[in-house]
């Protein structure tokens, strides 16, 4: 099944859990200032932790005998960035790509691993105001997103977008590739995504005017309570409005952005509480991919697979 076929189907899915926050927390490894963990691909060490982590999630996957969404540890990999770091010259975004493809081959015949070309906002995922506006979104991103698609993923997904207007830019670039695409927002519990914008209407923007509308758009690094407020506030002023989203990758701190941000501390719950309350979330607004983002690690993602496989029986 290629993930067009996937998107078609209307099957559910489980994605990754987080990476970057794992490596961050990592004693024995050192993340680049530019490109954090997208040079590690190039250690030893770090290639090693990376195999690990990606491949635990794909077995949790396996295992439950769902599809399976992972993405490439590019996240800060703009070309920009790469050239601003020790790594200038690297086709990184293509080595990542290729690196997470041949995992995903290793694992051979079994229930779908599709490998996400992954892009991150141009500044700070918390704070919308270093976002770029439209034209200048597409310009920054679009080398970025033509190296993930010339690698061979199977779609593009930008994550952590705070604002609209760069999301609409990387929209843009996106369309200019033959790849579905999915963007990604962090939102406020009251159902705006963080410039403000109600998320309903970031989803009709982006859907009305760009050439060829993503596949689908998600949400990810909130808590699965945050989510169901925002959904319930989104869906009181229109009710098909959750339909355009796909996806969900969930914290495990129910905080607010602002306190999340720069904290030294990791904040978690247990991983049943966790699948409990996104396997809720899920089955309230009809979600169709749920994994996990910070905090989470592959005990939460095989809860969330148990969780998800039990309801898949129960249809």
């Amino acid at each position: 099944m290629d993930f067009r076929h996937f998107l078609a189907s209307g099957a559910g899915a489980i994605t990754d859990g987080a990476v970057l926050e794992r490596l961050r927390r990592d004693p024995d490894l050192i993340l680049d200032p530019h490109i954090l963990h997208g040079g590690f691909v190039y250690d030893a060490a770090g290639r090693i932790r990376l195999t690990e982590i990606h491949r635990d999630y794909m077995t949790v996957a396996r295992a439950a005998g769902l599809p399976i969404l992972a993405f490439t540890d590019t996240w800060r990999c703009s070309r920009h960035a790469i050239d601003a770091s020790r790594f200038r010259g690297h086709r990184v975004n293509e080595d990542n790509a290729r690196f997470l493809i041949a995992l995903r081959d290793s694992f051979g015949e079994g229930s779908p691993i599709f490998v996400g070309g992954l892009l991150g906002p141009s500044g700070d995922a918390y704070k919308p105001e270093e976002g770029l506006d439209r034209r200048a979104a597409r310009a920054f991103h679009l080398p970025q997103v033509d190296a993930l698609a010339a690698a061979g993923v199977d779609f593009l997904f930008l994550a952590t977008a705070p604002n609209v207007e760069e999301a609409l830019g990387v929209a843009d670039a996106m369309a200019e590739t033959s790849l579905p695409s999915i963007i990604s927002f962090v939102i406020r519990r009251t159902g705006v995504v963080l410039d403000g914008t109600p998320l309903a209407e970031a989803m009709r923007r982006i859907d009305a005017e760009t050439s060829r509308p993503p596949a689908g758009f998600a949400v990810n690094c909130v808590h699965a309570f945050a989510l169901e407020s925002a959904l319930e506030a989104v869906t009181a002023l229109d009710p098909e409005a959750a339909r355009r989203i796909l996806a969900f990758q969930a914290n495990t701190s129910d905080n607010d952005v602002e306190e999340l941000e720069g904290s030294a501390e990791l904040l978690t719950e247990p991983a049943p509480a966790f699948a409990e309350n996104v396997g809720r979330v899920r089955r309230r607004f009809g979600l169709r991919v749920v994994g996990g983002c910070c905090g989470t690690d592959s005990g939460h993602i095989e809860a969330l697979a148990r969780k998800l496989s039990c309801a898949e029986v129960s249809t």
